[in-house]
Parts: C-alpha cells; structure tokens; sequence
C-alpha cells in the first residue's frame, strides 16, 4: 500500500515511523518501507514548499 503524507500530522508520524524503522533489524521490508516513506516525505515537502512561494 502506497505511503502518503498529506498534512504536517502525517510527516511527524512518517518521522516517527523512521525512527523505529531505523531502530528495527535490518530487512528488505523495512529498506522498502524507509523508501516508500522517504518519497512521501518529500514530496509533501515539495508541495508544502511550492504552496509558500
């Protein structure tokens, strides 16, 4: 299931959720939802940055 972060709530979460993830053994899982995260992040990033210009 695709990750999406949609409002500052959802990227704490994401945030969060690295950090476990990062605490976890290492895993194809987890590399792929570190990924997955990390691609929402930044896209919400890039949306929220677009939006304050």
């Amino acid at each position: 299931m695709p990750i999406a972060v949609h409002t500052d709530e959802d990227y704490e979460r994401a945030q969060q959720r690295v950090a476990e993830l990062n605490a976890a053994p290492d895993s194809k899982e987890k590399e792929r939802e570190l990924e997955a995260l990390a691609d929402a992040m930044l896209a919400f990033e890039l949306r929220r940055d677009e939006a304050q210009e």
